[in-house]
């Protein structure tokens, strides 16, 4: 399964963070704030990984990877299927939109950006059209909300027209529920292929004089090609049986703890990865939770953002210290090993020293931070360079030491209650 792009992701950290877990007690390890899963996919089938996200494009790539009830090997012969749904679908789109296709392709030849911003112009009145199609029941969303901006016309056509050959499929019974949500998640894998963006979803690329031979190459890439090779090579994670320990949650963070503060089974370890800059995570993947749900939602701004996205306490300076305070007395509730990740320059005002004031007056022990040098991507998403470097924070708070050491020796390995952590520990720059 290729890798998406994400905001704040662990990937590079994911080494450090599973050999840490790894020397807790066995249990299963929750992932509070999953996203794509790299901390997950990194401990693999060490033991049951438990993900958690707000978002369904999430959920439905973490239950793909993780819970998926067999092996995928019916790629081809779904994609022969799809064939003919995806073709009636598109040649009912292409008849209602063939001036708009013939104006982006003139756009496209000539790499006339003027022509590409009038195109914008142009599919910004078409719910009328959007509205007929719909009662005829052919699939439009794409087409309807990000052809010309996101995507180009006739990618946006072409995605609709795979939803509707998976819809389709399994509406007929000639494809399981499973095979549908593979379906989807090699949509959202094309559409992070060819979405004119900078590798999220806040805002798309205006078409300039400056960037168009940028977006005419996105423009050009085939998304059935592309969505071929994607479902082609989709697989899950692990075997059968350690996938049907596995669980997913979507839920907020601090409320899905609550609750399984009053479950029989429990996470051995919990790692919490929470959102650090006042940029809201749902605005950079509306898009794909757009491609999951495919409810045609009423979207606003130059973004085209969706009514009901998530907004994080995280994210916001008033409210991020309250979001720390009730995650940390939460999970201080369960007998779970707690790891938090959190970089220095986070928009939790001294956090380092924040947050050990909180992990100590929950926790019987906390052990000295761990310091790695760590170069965020902001792709896009802050003011400033697409690079930063951090100093992140891995923070290890518990109440019984055998949990997490294991039954190994956990002396001198505690920060005190009484005087305050030991001197931060640093290691390699792992982003070098």
């Amino acid at each position: 399964m290729a890798d998406f792009t994400y905001m704040g992701s662990k990937k590079l950290l994911a080494p450090q963070i599973a050999d840490l877990v790894a020397d807790m007690a066995n249990g299963p390890f929750l992932d509070l704030f999953s996203g794509i899963a790299a901390v997950g996919s990194q401990i693999g089938t060490q033991r049951s990984i438990w993900s958690n996200d707000v978002q369904s494009f999430s959920t439905l790539l973490t239950g793909q990877k993780f819970r998926a009830a067999r092996p995928f090997r019916t790629a081809h012969s779904i994609i022969e299927r799809a064939e003919m749904p995806f073709a009636i679908n598109r040649t009912g789109l292409e008849a209602t939109f063939s001036e708009a296709l013939a104006n982006e392709e003139r756009a496209l030849s000539t790499n006339d950006a003027e022509g590409a911003r009038e195109l914008i112009a142009t599919m910004s009145q078409i719910d009328e059209k959007i509205s007929t199609l719909r009662r005829q029941k052919v699939h439009c969303l794409f087409t309807g909300l990000h052809g010309a901006t996101y995507l180009g016309i006739r990618q946006a056509i072409d995605l609709d027209s795979i939803r509707y050959a998976a819809d389709h499929l399994i509406d007929a019974g000639e494809v399981t529920a499973e095979e549908h949500r593979w379906m989807v998640l090699a949509l959202c894998q094309t559409i992070s292929t060819v979405s004119n963006s900078t590798g999220h979803f806040a805002q798309y690329l205006y078409p300039s004089y400056a960037n168009i031979r940028r977006v005419v190459r996105k423009r050009r890439l085939n998304c059935w090609s592309i969505w071929s090779t994607a479902l082609r090579e989709s697989r899950p994670l692990g075997y059968v049986a350690w996938r049907r320990s596995n669980r997913v949650f979507k839920s907020d963070a601090t409320t899905l703890l609550k609750k399984l503060s009053r479950n029989v089974r429990q996470p051995a370890v919990i790692y919490a990865d929470p959102p650090y800059t006042s940029d809201q995570y749902s605005r950079y993947y509306h898009v794909l939770e757009n491609a999951v749900l495919y409810d045609y939602p009423k979207v606003s701004s130059k973004g085209q953002y969706r009514p009901d996205r998530f907004t994080s306490g995280f994210s916001l300076k008033a409210g991020v210290d309250g979001s720390f305070k009730e995650l940390v007395s939460a999970a201080a509730k369960l007998p779970s090993v707690f790891i938090l990740s959190y970089p220095t320059n986070g928009l939790l005002k001294d956090s380092t020293e924040r947050v050990l004031e909180l992990l100590l007056e929950k926790f019987a022990h906390v052990d000295q931070p761990l310091v790695i040098p760590h170069l965020h991507s902001t792709m896009g998403g802050s003011k400033g360079a697409q690079k930063q470097a951090v100093d992140e924070n891995i923070f290890v708070a518990y109440q019984d030491p055998l949990a997490r050491w294991h039954g190994k020796d956990a002396g001198g390995a505690l920060a005190s209650r009484r005087t305050g952590p030991a001197p931060i520990a640093e290691v390699e720059d792992i982003a070098a």
